[in-house]
């Protein structure tokens, strides 16, 4: 006989299959934070002194930078693969637009990993005492301040898409009162029983 508790589900487990998995969640706050860290200590480079203090921040900045590469390379690997894929909180439009700010996210920070460790190949740049990267004979003055550049403007616009996506996150939350921004916060494994 069929026991009609069997089709239940209790809100720990809608919770949890309506919620990234775990490594999913952790490669997002990772991202956010080099992210922040990154863009922080980019933005502050000028003010360090000359000589010793401004080569360690710079040299910081490269490892967070590679440490951010490497992350990503991670994320897309584990999105493609075993990772979760949840439906959009939404079908219509707004599913849509969601779907293109991640795709771009995704787009732009690629592009400004790769510009900064572009600019630091060209510049013949060191880390610390511990390795240099061989300069190209290419390489001139007016290539890398253009390299440079773009990568300071990708990492502004990387900022700035940031933003929107964090405070469409928030709205839902706070305005329309879905579960979106649950489905990405650690340790998030309760639901409200009407969702």
């Amino acid at each position: 006989m069929h026991n009609p508790d069997e089709s239940l589900e209790f809100p720990a487990q809608i919770a949890t299959q309506h919620q990234y998995d775990g490594f999913s969640i952790l490669l997002h706050w990772i991202t956010v934070v080099l992210v922040a860290c990154l863009w922080t200590l980019g933005q502050s480079l000028s003010f360090f002194p000359k000589g010793a203090p401004r080569e360690a921040a710079l040299s910081v900045h490269i490892l967070l930078g590679m440490t951010l590469g490497a992350t990503l390379l991670v994320r897309i690997g584990w999105r493609t693969g075993p990772g979760r894929r949840l439906p959009p909180a939404d079908s219509g439009w707004q599913g849509q637009l969601a779907r293109s700010v991640h795709h771009g996210l995704y787009v732009l920070l690629v592009v400004t990993v790769a510009l900064g460790l572009s600019r630091v190949w060209l510049y013949g740049s060191h880390v610390f005492d511990w390795f240099t990267f061989p300069r190209p004979a290419f390489s001139t003055g007016s290539l890398i301040r253009t390299i440079g550049g773009l990568h300071g403007d990708f990492a502004d616009i990387v900022v700035i898409v940031a933003g929107l996506h964090a405070a469409a996150a928030l709205a839902h939350h706070y305005v329309l009162q879905d579960s979106v921004l649950r489905r990405m916060l650690p340790g998030m494994r309760k639901a409200r029983p009407e969702e």
